[in-house]
């Protein structure tokens, strides 16, 4: 089965060595790319950025879509901080001055979603850094031992997929 590996790598990573700030990293990165809209300039060179800092982009992809799809939920409480944002006179002087420069204002920062789609990301990043860094920690000493010496899981890993799924969990594992 095609979607077998994927997750069998997702799994491996939450439980292998690599420094849980990685994957905590990921998940920030992953809510602030998803609260910024992805139609102008500013979404793919945060993504840029992403991928050129250590972390882990298998988890970043998975929650960028997670929370692409929770983000309208929270568009209506976003939309007012960035208007309030523009509406201030020194950004409403820069953003003017940003876009008289042929080119930039594909950047977005006329767009009052955006802007606080931006400033949302930003505050939230250290205090989801830090909630997914402690999530993934207790995860691997608390959760994950547990898991793996359940009778559920024994019995599970007698069906075919589950045992193939687990078989690929392992060989990941051992490569990271």
């Amino acid at each position: 089965m095609f979607f077998i590996k994927p997750i069998a790598k997702l799994i491996a990573a939450l439980n292998s060595n690599a420094k849980p700030g990685a994957v905590a990293a990921a998940v920030s990165f992953a809510l602030l790319l998803a609260l910024v809209p992805s139609f102008n300039l500013i979404w793919p060179v945060l993504f840029i950025i992403s991928l050129l800092i250590r972390l882990n982009w298998g988890f970043e992809i998975v929650f960028i879509a997670l929370f692409k799809w929770l983000v309208p939920l929270v568009d209506p409480l976003i939309e007012p901080i960035g208007w309030k944002i523009l509406q201030s006179p020194h950004v409403s002087a820069f953003v003017y001055r940003i876009n008289e420069i042929p080119g930039l204002i594909f950047l977005g920062l006329n767009d009052s979603l955006m802007i606080g789609g931006l400033a949302a990301g930003i505050a939230a990043w250290i205090p989801v850094f830090i909630l997914s860094r402690l999530i993934v920690v207790l995860f691997r000493e608390k959760v994950s031992p547990k898991i793996a010496r359940s009778k559920f899981v024994a019995g599970l890993s007698k069906a075919p997929i589950i045992g193939q799924l687990m078989q690929a969990v392992r060989q990941f594992s051992e490569a990271w």
